[in-house]
């Protein structure tokens, strides 16, 4: 039964494989996320309830054994979770947001992914047809890339030169496209195949496929990850080389490693041309701003201020869009308001330590280390060959290159988990397949009630969030057609689902700018009851998550909408509240201080909006938006005179352009041009 038992793990891990391919357009929300996770979370639960009648039946073959790879893996999980429960926002830390969905819950479904993978799969020749699988369902990926090279619009890429296939990013698409390069020429490598053996030309043909999608993503992480583990494939297996005979290709490595260097070095040189921009990735990288003002920096810097506060177990994973905002820089606003946000630190290294502090980026690195100590004791004791382990330090060092420079998404943690599984095996499958243990009969009774719980853990932690996510979109077409409003949106609050909070979150924003039109169109037929609504929902995430900037925002929008719905101005006055509140956990946001100064306007508080204006302007006199909103405000309340002086010094003191439509009316208008 065992075997029958180990057969279904099997394939279930081979369906998971097509997880990157998933993606149901107009039918949820994040449609190249959620989908993904939830097909994923479900088969790690089945594989889970096979994995715990194996257990059963054999405990001393199928147990997970103490290896540096599983303690490595371990020390990860026990730190993402001790930081979760000590961090800023428990809730957000354990399930996330619809567009990650990569809180504690589902890194525990790849965690245990990665043992149970790792202790049932333990022989090459299983491997072998499994990263044969995975080749086949990343190839359909690679495709779907070329397909939109050629056709830039197709499946919602909206037209840019940077393709994202069935993911969603461009950055996922070319470090999975590195994985696909890397993991083809291993397997045709390592089998040593004959060149007239199929199987040879089809690694050969989707690693291609995988090099070009490092290109078409265009991603510097992905390109630096190639060129590392190009790079320290070529020291290993030419310099590892014995014998007279092998002299003239350690010289010839030598002559392209040096090639390699100089043409990096003249890309750089020469950056600016339009050649060496119009290369894909490498221009990116070579034309990178590597000083402050480059936004990613900008948040790394963050990142550090954030452990700084938190260095033991830091702010809880996910958690870093608080740390951003308490240590919000002015400076972001200079390069756009698209700017100002981050949930993330574009680095894994850098939003490890600042979300899980010391503990957690020391139990992170700790992985590579013990995978590389691991690989190279077993290399030196002759129990893996040199192409598993050549290419298992090569595949890990690009890896951690790539996620440097960007951060992890589903895939990547498919794939990283899975390489990991299958070196961890590699490392123990010797000594540990040729022992035999005696099995243990269940009975029928026992299999129906660990697949019942299985199938009951999926329906409410899978199915029922799925459920819940596209009736939220229901609720958003019904928001914009104006008709069943209220009951699509009970529809889809009163399905279970951890993800309540993005469903009020999504339809307070929503409503924010459908009340906006309608007030501008005078149609405020159905305006009183949006507002209700949208306004008690958004109340209940505020008591969820009392620290996040956002939600203040969008009941500050919300209640000067209803003031002017309901004619109320107590809701004006819960608005100056909410961006005071604000300001304390993001004391330097412009976007506080100029909607705190509009709501002062209403009130009729010119005092209080001039004070506000002025600390925009002072949090960085660079940003243009906030020099003419200084000025139309004097415009606007009979002071000309300041108008002048704000335009004046704004040009003459920061040599600020009016070149926006708002910018160049208002100065207009001052000067009575």
């Amino acid at each position: 039964m065992t075997n029958k038992i180990t057969t279904f793990i099997k394939l279930l891990l081979l369906f998971s494989f097509f997880t990157p391919l998933i993606v149901i357009p107009d039918t949820y929300i994040f449609p190249f996320i959620v989908p993904k996770i939830i097909f994923f979370r479900s088969l790690t639960l089945l594989m889970l309830g096979a994995y715990l009648l194996l257990l059963y039946s054999n405990w001393k073959t199928y147990r997970i054994k103490f290896t540096a790879l599983n303690l490595g893996v371990f020390l990860f999980l026990l730190s993402f979770t001790i930081s979760t429960f000590v961090g800023v926002d428990i809730y957000k830390s354990v399930w996330d947001c619809h567009e990650r969905m990569l809180g504690l819950f589902t890194i525990f479904h790849y965690i245990a992914f990665y043992f149970i993978v790792s202790t049932v799969v333990t022989e090459w020749k299983d491997w072998k047809w499994i990263f044969r699988i995975f080749l086949g369902a990343g190839f359909l990926v690679m495709f779907v890339g070329f397909l939109q090279k050629i056709n830039p619009e197709l499946l919602l890429n909206k037209g840019s030169e940077r393709v994202s296939a069935t993911l969603g990013n461009a950055i996922y698409f070319s470090g999975y496209g590195l994985f696909l390069f890397l993991l083809g020429i291993f397997l045709a490598v390592k089998e040593e195949i004959k060149k007239t053996n199929f199987w040879f030309w089809f690694e050969i043909f989707v690693s291609i496929f995988g090099f070009f999608g490092i290109f078409w993503g265009g991603t510097r992480g992905a390109f630096l990850g190639l060129l590392s583990a190009l790079f320290l494939l070529t020291i290993l297996y030419v310099f590892t080389l014995k014998g007279v005979i092998y002299k003239k290709y350690k010289f010839l490595a030598m002559i392209l490693i040096l090639t390699g260097i100089l043409s990096l070095i003249l890309a750089f040189n020469f950056r600016k041309t339009d050649f060496v921009k119009s290369i894909p990735a490498l221009g990116r990288l070579v034309n990178t701003d590597a000083g402050s003002n480059n936004t990613r920096i900008m948040a790394w810097e963050v990142a550090i201020e954030a452990w700084q506060e938190k260095p033991i177990f830091g702010w809880g994973p996910n958690n870093y869009y608080y740390a951003f905002n308490k240590y919000y820089k002015p400076e972001f606003l200079e390069h756009g308001w698209g700017e100002t946000w981050f949930d993330n630190a574009h680095s894994v290294i850098m939003n490890t330590i600042a979300v899980q502090g010391l503990f957690g980026i020391l139990s992170y690195l700790a992985i590579y280390v013990l995978v590389i100590l691991t690989i190279i004791k077993f290399y030196r004791l002759g129990k893996i060959d040199k192409h598993t382990a050549f290419f298992g330090l090569a595949i890990i060092l690009s890896h951690l290159v790539t996620i440097t420079t960007v951060f992890d998404n589903p895939t990547s943690y498919l794939y990283f988990f899975c390489f990991l599984a299958f070196l961890n095996s590699a490392t123990t499958m010797k000594q540990e397949t040729e022992k035999k243990y005696l099995e243990r009969d269940f009975s029928w009774p026992l299999f129906v009630i660990v697949f019942l719980f299985s199938i009951l853990f999926i329906y409410s932690t899978d199915i029922n969030p799925a459920r819940a996510n596209k009736a939220a979109l229901k609720t958003i077409r019904a928001l914009y057609s104006g008709v069943n409003v209220s009951a699509e949106y009970k529809n889809a609050s009163l399905i279970p689902t951890p993800h309540i909070d993005d469903i009020r979150n999504d339809f307070a924003k929503i409503s924010v700018e459908i009340l906006q039109k309608f007030l501008e169109l005078n149609k405020t037929q159905n305006a009183p009851e949006i507002f209700k609504l949208a306004f008690e929902e958004e109340q209940k995430n505020l008591e969820l998550h009392p620290l996040d900037v956002r939600i203040k925002i969008t009941l500050a929008e919300l209640a000067q909408l209803g003031a002017k719905i309901n004619q109320d101005a107590n809701l004006l006055l819960y608005a100056d509240n909410m961006i005071s509140d604000a300001l304390v956990d993001s004391p330097k946001r412009q976007q506080l201080f100029l909607s705190g100064a509009l709501i002062k306007i209403y009130m009729n508080d010119n005092l209080g909006a001039e004070k506000l204006l002025l600390q925009a302007v002072e949090s960085d006199p660079k940003i243009e938006e906030v020099w003419w909103r200084l000025a139309a405000f004097y415009y606007d309340t009979n002071q000309k005179e300041k108008a002048k002086e704000a335009i004046i010094r704004a040009e003459k003191e920061f040599s600020i352009k009016f070149k926006s439509l708002e910018g160049n009316n208002i100065k207009n208008l001052v000067f009575e041009k």
